[in-house]
């Protein structure tokens, strides 16, 4: 794990993707209740866990657009007594008991720390993305990617080039499927959520895909989803 803000922390993974190595990071907040919030689980390992433990007590994992599963379940055994908070596609994967859907309307159960706002009429994510007050940091799990210039070498490279390039996993890009109209049910009120994130205070986007966004965050945010806006 590395620290990137006062009660703020990351941890870079990757898994494989079609013989590709597809970089995934975890986001970790203290709250100001002295508990821990994770997000988008990594591979759990006793080192990391001791890393978080350190932290404080684990409260709340939140898991909060559809593919963002595969290690959901060992996060929850690890921390039997913390609440997931999942996006409305996780429990039907998942064979979760103590859960919560994250969906528009539902209570903030970190108003101190954290806003958020759920994507509505996108059904293939039902992503929700957050903003860590204190840090003026926007956290997201597919919406925003991020994805470095510098093209691996071997299959991964001609995957890379020829495949995910192509379809648009490319440089700062918004999430190649939101590209494809009927993708998105009802255009306004998804401009509507777009509008709303944008008026957020952040200076930085977390992505759990690529490389952080740290400069001009809110000039990239809205480059990014200008076509939305229309």
């Amino acid at each position: 794990m590395r620290k990137i803000g006062d009660d703020l922390w990351v941890h870079d993974d990757s898994m494989n993707m079609m013989g590709t190595r597809l970089g995934l990071r975890m986001t970790i907040v203290k709250l100001s209740s002295g508990g821990v919030w994770v997000h988008s689980p990594t591979a759990i390992t006793p080192e990391l866990k001791r890393e978080i433990d350190e932290i404080g007590k684990v409260e709340c994992i939140v898991a909060a657009s559809n593919a963002h599963n595969l290690w959901l379940q060992d996060w929850c055994e690890a921390y039997p007594e913390a609440d997931a908070y999942v996006s409305a596609g996780i429990p039907r994967k998942v064979p979760l008991s103590n859960y919560h859907i994250l969906q528009r309307g539902m209570e903030n159960p970190w108003e101190a720390d954290m806003a958020w706002e759920t994507m509505p009429s996108v059904p293939m994510f039902n992503e929700t993305v957050f903003l860590h007050k204190k840090t003026r940091s926007l956290i997201v799990t597919d919406l925003i990617q991020n994805y470095p210039d510098k093209v691996p070498t071997g299959f991964a490279g001609l995957m890379t080039k020829y495949v995910f390039q192509p379809i648009g996993f490319k440089g700062s890009c918004i999430a190649p499927p939101l590209k494809i109209g009927y993708m998105i049910k009802d255009k306004p009120k998804f401009c509507n959520f777009i509008r709303h994130v944008q008026e957020w205070d952040f200076e930085r986007i977390i992505v759990t895909h690529g490389d952080i966004i740290e400069d001009n965050a809110k000039s990239v945010f809205s480059d990014i989803c200008a076509r939305f806006l229309k």
